[in-house]
């Protein structure tokens, strides 16, 4: 596969069909007319395969090319795809629904009540098994909760990989039943240098409602609360956008609430933003969840156009990114509301773990802090090229 960085030698007909391909793919019901129409401008099998592996979208990728009888267009890429979405299928069926009766289980039975975060509380949004890939399972619980929470999965066969501390907001298990899915068991959403909302993980626990997923009984977010953080993870500082799959959640969960009848609740949404102060995160979500076919309020939509936040979310909103290895590392700050948040990410990024308390540590984060903000300003202004994050 090629580096979906590496865009010099492709045509641009192609370059745009590609794109186009990656976005309808990423549509809950992918119109096969459009499919074709995007294939007539050319598309570049390479390019097309290794951008939906780093997007995690295969699945979805196969079922939008199987749904226009296109799938000969992948040529030599088309045998491994096709492994990656079998795999995606067995996983789905088998895999997840065992890893979250592990996990969750022992937890509930021993009195908590976990909020499952992303992962199986998305992809029962999603309208066939094996169209979401999966990394880990995310569990939310208190802080106070977190210590005991810990040795209920101990002592059920999860091993602790990585405890929680103050550069961490999670511990990570393991577990030799299914060795390829960790277990995250979080008590914040991020560390407090790299918090760019203030959406925290204590709130969303407190809104949680019980459900049943793949057969395991588990507690999930309600669908306005669950729409904003779906928004502010795609937003993080260190994903930036990153990856099409946040937006295929996003717009798979949406699409899922008009066909039930469940409308999203869009007055809750603002709500929440406003509370959360996530406000340009959601905007640029929906933004480009709309893309992929998803309908959402137009002032819900609103985007700063000014300066050079205004230039990086315009990039952003005109998805070409897809594209593209990196996002512009200056999006990182221009997705965060305030400007005191954002110098607080630039201390984060200027010093992702810090070791230093009281004035002796201030003194040493402001200098490099100031001198970082000043050029990533400059460099907002201009072509905004992809330049690597500070962590993946």
């Amino acid at each position: 596969m090629v580096d979906p960085d590496m865009l010099s030698g492709v045509d641009p007909a192609r370059r745009a069909g590609t794109m186009r391909l990656l976005w309808l793919a990423c549509r809950r019901h992918p119109d096969p007319a459009e499919v074709s129409r995007a294939l007539e401008l050319g598309v570049d099998p390479k390019l097309l395969a290794a951008a939906a592996v780093r997007h995690r979208i295969v699945g979805l990728l196969w079922r939008a090319l199987g749904s226009a009888g296109a799938l000969d267009v992948l040529a030599g890429e088309r045998s491994l795809l096709e492994q990656i979405v079998e795999i995606q299928r067995l996983r789905d069926v088998l895999l997840v629904p065992r890893a979250l009766e592990l996990a969750a289980g022992p937890l509930t039975r021993s009195g908590f009540e976990p909020l499952v975060l992303k992962g199986p509380a998305v992809a029962a949004s999603y309208p066939a098994p094996g169209l979401r890939s999966f990394d880990d399972l995310d569990l939310v619980l208190p802080r106070r909760q977190h210590a005991d929470a810990v040795e209920v999965l101990r002592r059920s066969g999860w091993s602790l990989v990585r405890k929680g501390a103050r550069d961490h907001y999670d511990s990570l298990f393991v577990h030799e039943s299914v060795p390829d899915m960790p277990l995250e068991l979080h008590y914040e959403l991020e560390a407090w240098y790299d918090r760019a909302s203030s959406l925290r993980g204590q709130e969303l626990w407190q809104r949680r409602q019980p459900a049943q997923l793949m057969g395991v009984p588990a507690h999930v977010l309600p669908r306005g609360d669950d729409v904003v953080m779906l928004c502010a993870h795609a937003a993080k500082p260190y994903h930036g956008f990153s990856r099409l799959m946040w937006i295929a959640d996003l717009a798979m969960v949406l699409g899922d609430a008009a066909e039930g009848g469940q409308r999203v609740d869009w007055q809750r949404v603002r709500e929440l933003t406003r509370q959360g102060r996530c406000s340009t995160a959601v905007a640029a979500a929906l933004s480009l969840a709309a893309l992929a076919g998803a309908d959402s309020p137009a002032d819900l939509r609103m985007l700063p156009r000014g300066g050079w936040r205004g230039e990086a979310l315009r990039r952003l909103a005109e998805g070409e990114w897809v594209l593209r290895r990196t996002p512009p590392v200056h999006l990182r700050f221009a997705l965060a509301d305030s400007r005191r948040r954002r110098m607080m990410l630039l201390v984060g990024y200027t010093h992702p773990a810090p070791r230093f308390r009281g004035l002796e540590w201030r003194f040493r984060i402001m200098g490099p802090a100031v001198r970082r903000w000043r050029d990533l300003r400059g460099r907002g202004r201009g072509a905004g090229e992809p330049v690597g994050s500070a962590r993946a």
